[in-house]
């Protein structure tokens, strides 16, 4: 899954601002947008959840190694991002973007296999939550489904690979170079862990 395409660093309307990005004002095409991305997140994590569930313990083991590859490479990344300042000027514009990436960009990208991921060592209550918050259905909220009125439900550390590892405003050429080059390996990784999650997750009904 590619972290971000190439026309979606998108500009909050300053014409609606604030009022668009609280969720108050939104098209009914994005409403129509927003319920559909909400109804793929849910039966997503379903699957994940599910496959979860089903694994015995060598499956579990080998989803343990595939994320923990992946969260190395993620951790790598993540570092260059810290480096070159990223992180930081990312945290800082959160005041004047509202998170429209997070709210809008990230969730259409989320799948089975980050939502496995985030699942995998998170404790029951934990675990209730992220549900709970998928499956919520606030048509007239703008936002990602996994944003709490207090933030993301997700540290912004932990959060799910695919909203770390693309800062669409700032980063420079050193920053993609060093990305691509976990790109074919990443890819692997992740095709294994879907695989694995596909054996055991999907119904008959998948």
């Amino acid at each position: 899954m590619t972290a971000i395409s190439g026309n979606v660093s998108r500009r909050p309307d300053r014409r609606i601002g604030e009022d668009k990005l609280n969720g108050s004002q939104i098209s009914k095409d994005h409403a129509a947008e927003l319920r559909k991305i909400r109804r793929i997140m849910a039966g997503e994590l379903q699957t994940a959840l599910r496959a979860l569930a089903e694994m015995d313990s060598q499956a579990i083991a080998e989803a343990g190694d595939l994320i923990a590859a992946l969260m190395s490479i993620k951790m790598k990344i993540e570092q260059r991002a810290r480096t070159l300042g990223y992180s930081e000027t990312c945290r800082q514009a959160i005041a004047l973007c509202a998170g429209e990436c997070c709210r809008w960009h990230f969730p259409r990208r989320l799948s089975r296999v980050d939502f496995f991921a985030a699942v995998f060592a998170l404790q029951d209550t934990a675990r209730n939550a992220l549900t709970e918050q998928v499956h919520a259905s606030e048509d007239g909220v703008y936002q990602c489904p996994l944003l709490q009125r207090d933030g993301c439900i997700f540290s912004f550390e932990n959060r799910p690979a695919v909203c770390t590892a693309a800062y669409p405003c700032l980063a420079g050429s050193d920053y993609w170079d060093y990305k691509e080059r976990f790109r074919k390996e990443r890819t692997r990784l992740r095709d294994a862990l879907e695989k694995l999650i596909d054996k055991y997750g999907l119904d008959s009904g998948d």
